[in-house]
């Protein structure tokens, strides 16, 4: 894999600063530090072109010279919106919140887990709301 799975401490503090901004975890859902969000969000930078890949350490870069992970998380959300709805910050903020709602333990948290498929309450609404086939 190119680039491989790297992200220096500084941008994984950051990538875990942004992540926690966007997703603003509340319990049930687990704090970012428990889940693998700042790997994933590590995944999908060694999996982007090079070009990509420049462009999202540089960014994370900014964002830590920002000092964006001493930041409270107001401080956080007001620094993201200030880079506007830029495809780089779009990008940052879609790819912060896959990664940590791609989470298993986020994922169970919030009913999607294999063992909780049949009591999410928006799976059983749409259960009796489609219809049988040999009814019809």
């Amino acid at each position: 894999m190119a680039g491989g799975l790297v992200v220096r401490r500084r941008e994984a503090r950051t990538v875990a600063a942004l992540v926690d901004a966007v997703a603003a975890p509340r319990p049930p859902l687990p704090p970012v530090a428990e889940t693998d969000a700042v790997a994933s969000f590590a995944t999908w930078i060694a999996l982007a072109p090079q070009p990509n890949r420049a462009l999202l350490h540089a960014a994370l870069g900014g964002l830590a010279l920002a000092r964006l992970g001493r930041r409270d998380r107001a401080g956080r959300l007001a620094l993201l919106r200030r880079l506007g709805g830029s495809p780089l910050a779009e990008g940052l903020r879609a790819t912060a919140a896959v990664s940590y709602y791609g989470d298993a333990g986020v994922l169970r948290a919030l009913g999607h887990g294999p063992q909780e498929r049949g009591r999410a309450p928006f799976l059983q609404r749409r259960a009796r709301t489609v219809p049988d086939p040999e009814l019809a």
